[in-house]
């Protein structure tokens, strides 16, 4: 029997999604606005996240879309994915998340062992004394204190592998990029006239998956074939 995604905790606040695989690694799946990857339902990002059931898949929604600025809203994410860990006897932590989400996915490994993190065009800052960006709402002033100014001023704390994909055709994404550090950690992929639903259009191409694994396999020459690729179909 093919596992379901099974609703494992939900409040006003977050909702924590579950589907098991067969490995001993997690990956954390941070989701965007409205829930969705990438324009992708949890449903349907199931098998790119899963590699074909192999990982046990958490995903992990901000229901409010506070960027995890909601009062003690970060604090209780991590201890619940802690939790999580734990009872499931996971080795091996994987972090991933497109937009929001991969303001998330890169925010984990400051409070949790995380292997690799991967963004998907993800907001570095929310914080507009750093960064003017308006497509976004004031969520510090909404919501208050943000869980960091700069998500990549924590990179230097952990021992994480970062992965970061924009799109060269969107100048706010861009933007973001470049105020993340020089790191020996982090690997950043622009490709050329991508918009910021990237992830979405790699899904709808079919090689998300294939991009996420060679990731996870730490196989960057592979990546850069699947992004050339992929360009070269979108031309």
């Amino acid at each position: 029997m093919t596992p379901r995604i099974e609703t494992v905790f939900r409040d006003e606040e977050m909702t924590l999604r579950w589907l098991p695989g067969s490995s001993k690694r997690m990956v954390v799946v941070f989701t965007g606005m409205y829930h969705a990857f990438g324009g992708e339902g949890p449903d349907e990002f199931a098998a790119s996240a899963s590699i074909k059931g192999a990982n046990n898949v958490l995903f992990v929604s901000d229901r409010r879309s506070t960027w995890f600025a909601a009062p003690g809203l970060w604090r209780r994410m991590v201890k619940m994915i802690r939790y999580i860990r734990r009872s499931e006897g996971m080795q091996e932590v994987i972090s991933l998340g497109n937009s929001m989400g991969g303001y998330g996915a890169m925010l984990l490994p400051k409070d949790l062992r995380v292997t690799r993190a991967i963004a998907f065009a993800p907001q570095v800052t929310m914080d507009r004394s750093l960064l003017q960006d308006d497509r976004w709402p004031d969520v510090q002033k909404r919501w208050g204190v943000l869980p960091v100014r700069n998500v990549g001023e924590t990179f230097a704390q952990t021992r994480t592998q970062y992965h970061v994909v924009v799109g060269g055709g969107c100048a706010e994404d861009v933007a973001h990029l470049d105020l993340l550090p020089a790191h020996k950690r982090l690997h950043t992929y622009v490709l050329p006239g991508g918009r910021h639903n990237l992830a979405r259009g790699l899904k709808e191409a079919g090689v998300l998956g294939d991009v996420i694994e060679a990731i996870l396999k730490g196989r960057r020459a592979r990546v850069e074939r699947l992004f050339g690729a992929y360009q070269r179909a979108a031309a």
